[in-house]
C-alpha cells in the first residue's frame, strides 16, 4: 500500500484503535515530478503552492524502500509541509526515515499552527554534519549533544501525548529526551499551544551548515490505550512529589528519570514490582520518567518535584 489516509471507528477498548493514519513512501510517484501534485494534496508547501518553487521533486537517488524518496538540499527554495489535521487531543506518533549525506546536516520542525509566516513552531530539530544534534524548545536550546548517523538511513520518531502535554524524540528506537509539548519554539515569542498541526521539512542545518538529506516512509498515527495496556500502565504517586515517590507496575523494567535538559538523574533496573525513590535532594521542577519493560515497550510520563 503506497499511501493511506483513513478514519476507523473504535468498537472496543480491548484493542488499540487507530483513528487516523497517514503513510507515504513516495514509490507510486513519478521521479522528477513535484511531491505536492503527485500526492494529490496530501503534501503542500509553506505558502500552500504545490507544484511551485517551494515544492520538492521526487528522487530515486536514494530510498529506504524502493524506489523513491524526497531530497532536500541547501540552495533550493524547498519548504514542504505535511498537514497533520490540527489535532487537539490524543496520543500521536510521527515517524520517517532520514539519510544525511556526509559533510552535510539536516533539519525539521513541528508546528502548533500552520499559516505561513504566522505559523507557530512547536519544536525545531537540527542535525549537524559531525553527527551531533539539538532541539529548540521554549526560549532555549535543549540537549545539544545527542548523536545521529551520517551517511546511512535512520528512523526519526516524535511521540506527542497532547492530553498529558508531553512530547518525546526517539532516534532508531533510542530515547533522546522529552519536553513539555505546549512550550513552543524560538522562531517567535513562545505561545502556549497544544495543537499538533503539521510537519515541516526545510533544507537547513545546525550552525548554518549546508543541508543535504533524504526522507522516506513517512507515517503518522494516533493510538488509544486498550484494556490490556491499562492494566500494565506504570503509575507514579504522589505527583507532585516532595521527598519520595513510588513507581509501580515495573517488574523486570528499567527506570530512568531525566531533567528538562535531558540529563539522566536516576536509573535503576528493577526485579520487583515497585520502586520508592528519594528525590529530596533534587531541584524543584519538571522531570520525565521513562520505563523500559521486559517486552521492550517504553512508557513515559511526567513527574513534578516540589
Amino acid at each position: 500500500m503506497k499511501k493511506l489516509l483513513l478514519t476507523i471507528s473504535c468498537l472496543s477498548i480491548i484493542n488499540i484503535c487507530l483513528s487516523q493514519s497517514i503513510y507515504d513512501d513516495f514509490d507510486s510517484y513519478k521521479v522528477g515530478e513535484y511531491l505536492g501534485t503527485e500526492s494529490n494534496g496530501l503534501w503542500t508547501t509553506w505558502n500552500n503552492n504545490p507544484g511551485g518553487e517551494e515544492d520538492v521533486l521526487i528522487s530515486s537517488e536514494f530510498s529506504f524502500s524502493p524506489n523513491n524518496a524526497i531530497k532536500l538540499r541547501s540552495g533550493d527554495s524547498t519548504d514542504v509541509v505535511l498537514p497533520l489535521g490540527n489535532q487537539t487531543s490524543g496520543r500521536w506518533t510521527l515517524s520517517y526515515m532520514m539519510r544525511i549525506e556526509p559533510g552535510y546536516g539536516a533539519y525539521f520542525n513541528l508546528l502548533h499552527e500552520f499559516d505561513a509566516a504566522a505559523s507557530n513552531w512547536a519544536v525545531q530539530v537540527y542535525f549537524s554534519q559531525t553527527g551531533f544534534g539539538y532541539l529548540t524548545v521554549g526560549s532555549g536550546v535543549v540537549n545539544s549533544n545527542f548523536t545521529h548517523p551520517v551517511g546511512s538511513w535512520f528512523e526519526v520518531k516524535v511521540d506527542v501525548d497532547i492530553d498529558n502535554n508531553l512530547a518525546s524524540l526517539i532516534l532508531d528506537e533510542n530515547f533522546i529526551l522529552s519536553w513539555v509539548w505546549s512550550e513552543g519554539s524560538l522562531n517567535q515569542v513562545p505561545t502556549p499551544n497544544t495543537t499538533l498541526a503539521a510537519l515541516d521539512l526545510y533544507p537547513a542545518a545546525s550552525g548554518g551548515e549546508e543541508a543535504l538529506y533524504y526522507v522516506d516512509n513517512v507515517s503518522f498515527s494516533e493510538y488509544e490505550v486498550g484494556l490490556s495496556e491499562l492494566e500494565n500502565e506504570t503509575s507514579v504517586y504522589p505527583n507532585p512529589a516532595n521527598n519520595y515517590f513510588s513507581v509501580k507496575n515495573i517488574k523486570n523494567a528499567k527506570i530512568q528519570l531525566f531533567n528538562v535538559l535531558g540529563v539522566e538523574v536516576f536509573t535503576n533496573q528493577r526485579a520487583d514490582d515497585e520502586c520508592v525513590i528519594n528525590c529530596s535532594a533534587w531541584e524543584n521542577g519538571l522531570y520525565f520518567l521513562q520505563i523500559t519493560k521486559e517486552d521492550g515497550i517504553i512508557q513515559q510520563s511526567k513527574l513534578i518535584v516540589e
